[in-house]
């Protein structure tokens, strides 16, 4: 990938990011400004193609060998997830003692404790049955994308019988909602083999890019969503929703989005090629890769912070404060907060290097 294009992909993430932070803190500030919010799930359509796409640059270009696969993704995930599980529980139980009607829309049931931190430490919270992580809702996401990580190193590193076996244990354990996503993440990855297959024009590459950004506009409205959805309810039947995760139930005009965020990111490659279409200084060039930096730590530390303002500071008593802690005060905080943890992935790099070494042989 060219410099451009990387740092352009770079901007993309970040902006997916800040829409889920963005969609999610009306709701705990006093509904100030939620003309912007409602793009939260549209983001993580984004996310799992982008997901896609840079997994495969990192196995087909970097050339990573299974080992180095597995390493690499453990330490990314567990880097990030098991701070946010340390906050997310700290928060919620903290809250929770300070003002119960804040956490009420979680649900009246009490959480489990032993199978909520099993099934965020192995990412099964969305395997078949939904088990939310307390007060981090955006948590759901990853049990998707951790087992298409699995799925994908599986497809790319085994062969024969083994991977066939593999790979039908891991659709089991994924159950039918993780199952129909994957599709989407599976488009980043044909997107990145295909990038060098055509050879577009500065006028082709423009013209893709352009009618990219309509059709993710135009499929990130309710009426076009509940247009396309409620079509392909009528055709597949009530029933088969019925078996569906929240999370899932857009399938249909998600399928759609993906489509025109792979379009996005394949024209952007080729005018980023043919032109200076991103061609920034390198200060901005290093602003967006710091920001994107944190990009993983905004979407997982954003919500139990959000939920336990609401409990200290709640906006129906504290409307000014709400505002500040909500708005300013939470993502400065996850800024330093990522500082730290970011730096400690090495230390997850060698534990892991360590464990495999020790107990496993991957070629």
């Amino acid at each position: 990938m060219n410099r451009q294009f990387s740092v352009y992909l770079d901007l993309v993430r970040f902006s997916a990011a800040i829409a889920v932070f963005i969609s999610h803190v009306p709701a705990f500030a006093g509904g100030w400004l939620w003309q912007l919010s409602g793009f939260g799930h549209e983001a993580v359509v984004i996310f799992f193609v982008l997901s896609g796409f840079v997994i495969s640059y990192v196995v087909f270009d970097r050339k990573e060998n299974a080992q180095k696969y597995t390493i690499s993704r453990l330490s990314r995930i567990y880097s990030v997830a098991i701070p946010a599980i340390i906050i997310t529980a700290v928060l919620y139980y903290v809250g929770q003692s300070l003002n119960p009607e804040a956490f009420y829309s979680l649900g009246e049931e009490k959480p489990n404790p032993l199978l909520t931190l099993f099934s965020a430490l192995t990412f099964t919270n969305q395997s078949w049955i939904a088990t939310p992580i307390l007060s981090n809702l955006p948590y759901w996401s990853l049990g998707y994308e951790v087992l298409y990580y699995i799925f994908f190193g599986v497809l790319v590193y085994t062969k024969g019988k083994s991977r066939i076996a593999l790979l039908a244990l891991i659709t089991l354990v994924m159950g039918l909602s993780i199952l129909l996503y994957l599709p989407i993440w599976l488009a980043g990855v044909f997107c990145f083999k295909k990038l060098n297959a055509y050879s577009l024009t500065l006028h082709q590459s423009l013209s893709i890019f352009i009618l990219s950004v309509v059709g993710i506009a135009l499929f990130s409205t309710d009426n076009a969503q509940d247009l396309i959805n409620g079509f392909s309810q009528s055709i597949i039947g009530p029933g088969f929703y019925q078996l569906l995760l929240e999370p899932a139930e857009k399938f249909a005009s998600d399928y759609i989005l993906a489509f025109f965020v792979t379009a996005h990111i394949f024209s952007g490659y080729h005018l980023t090629k043919k032109s200076n279409f991103f061609a920034i200084s390198q200060k901005a060039e290093q602003l967006i890769k710091e920001a994107s930096s944190h990009t993983f730590s905004l979407y997982l530390y954003h919500m139990p912070m959000l939920y336990f303002i609401s409990a200290v500071f709640p906006y129906s008593s504290n409307p000014v404060m709400s505002i500040v802690f909500c708005w300013i005060i939470v993502p400065t905080l996850i800024f330093m907060i990522s500082n730290i943890t970011e730096k400690r992935k090495g230390l997850y790099t060698v534990f892991f290097n360590n464990l495999l070494a020790k107990h496993f042989k991957l070629s």
